[in-house]
C-alpha cells in the first residue's frame, strides 16, 4: 500500500531537480540554470547588503552580460595571463585563511553564557564615573563673576542670573542648565571645582577656563549606569573573538618551524 505514495514522492522530487537544472537562458551554448539564477542572487544580495531584488528580467540581463564577459575573458585566454595567475593564487590564499578562521571560532563557539559572565565580572571592576546635574554663568571678567556671586549670596535665583547674565548662550536659554554631565567631558578647572561641590553648593569664588570665568552649581549627584547587557554582548562576543584569532595564531606559530 505505500508503493505508490513512495513513487509520487519520487517523482515529486525528480520534477523539483528538473526545474532547479531547467535553463533560465542560453548564451553561445553555455545554459545558466534556475540554480545559478538563485545563486547569483543569494550573492548579490549580500555584496549589495540589501533584501530588495530587481525583477527576474533584470537579475537575467545581468547574468547575460557578466558570462558575455567570461566566455569574452576565456576566448582572449586572460585565464592565461600571469597577472591573472598570481591574483588568482591570492583570492585562493585569502579565502583559504578565511575559512581557516571560520572554522576554528566554529568548533570553538563562544556561548552566551560565555559574554554574560564576562560581563558580569567586568562590570563590577569597572568604577563608573559620578554624573552631576550642574548649571553655570559664564562671564568675561573676574570681576564680573564675583559681583554675580554677591549677588546669589543675596537671594537672587542662580537661574534667572544665568538666563541674564551668561554669555554661554545656549545654556543661558536653559537657566545655565546644562544637564548631567561628567567631569571628563569638561575642560579640567570646570571639572575639578564641580567635584567638589555638593548636592545644592555652588561656587564661592569664580573658575577661569580658556572660555571665561565662571560660577558653577551642582543640583545632582548619580553614579552613571553602566550599559545593559544587550547593549554590549555583541561587542563583548566580537573582542573575545578576536582574542580568540589571537590565541589560534599563537598555537600556530608554536607548533610551526620559523626560520628567520
Amino acid at each position: 500500500m505505500f508503493k505508490p505514495l513512495i513513487r509520487i514522492s519520487v517523482l515529486s522530487c525528480l520534477v523539483s531537480l528538473n526545474a532547479y537544472a531547467k535553463p533560465v537562458v542560453t548564451i553561445n551554448g553555455i545554459s545558466l540554470t534556475q540554480q545559478d539564477y538563485e545563486q547569483y542572487v543569494e550573492i548579490r544580495s549580500q555584496k549589495t547588503k540589501t533584501n530588495v531584488t530587481p525583477d527576474k528580467r533584470t537579475i537575467i540581463e545581468e547574468m547575460i552580460d557578466r558570462e558575455l564577459l567570461r566566455q569574452d575573458a576565456l576566448n582572449n585566454k586572460l585565464d592565461q595571463d600571469p597577472k591573472f595567475i598570481e591574483q588568482l593564487k591570492q583570492l585562493r590564499d585569502n579565502l583559504l585563511m578565511s575559512f581557516a578562521l571560520q572554522t576554528y571560532l566554529a568548533n570553538n563557539k563562544i556561548t552566551d553564557a560565555t559574554v554574560r559572565n564576562f560581563y558580569n565580572q567586568r562590570i563590577t571592576q569597572i568604577k563608573m564615573p559620578k554624573q552631576y546635574k550642574a548649571r553655570h554663568i559664564l562671564v568675561e571678567t573676574e570681576t564680573e563673576a564675583k559681583a554675580i556671586i554677591a549677588e546669589i549670596e543675596k537671594g537672587k535665583s542662580f537661574g534667572k542670573l544665568a538666563k541674564a547674565k551668561s554669555s554661554d548662550l545656549g545654556s543661558a536659554k536653559q537657566n545655565g542648565n546644562l544637564g548631567w554631565v561628567t567631569k571628563q567631558k569638561l575642560v579640567p578647572s570646570f571639572g575639578n571645582a564641580m567635584e567638589k561641590l555638593a548636592k545644592g553648593e555652588y561656587t564661592k569664588t569664580p573658575v577661569k577656563s580658556r572660555f571665561g570665568w565662571h560660577i558653577i552649581k551642582v543640583e545632582g549627584i548619580k553614579f552613571q549606569q553602566a550599559p545593559a547587557f544587550n547593549l554590549v554582548k555583541e561587542q563583548i562576543r566580537n573582542g573575545l573573538q578576536s582574542q580568540q584569532m589571537q590565541q589560534y595564531s599563537f598555537q600556530l606559530r608554536a607548533k610551526a618551524k620559523i626560520i628567520k
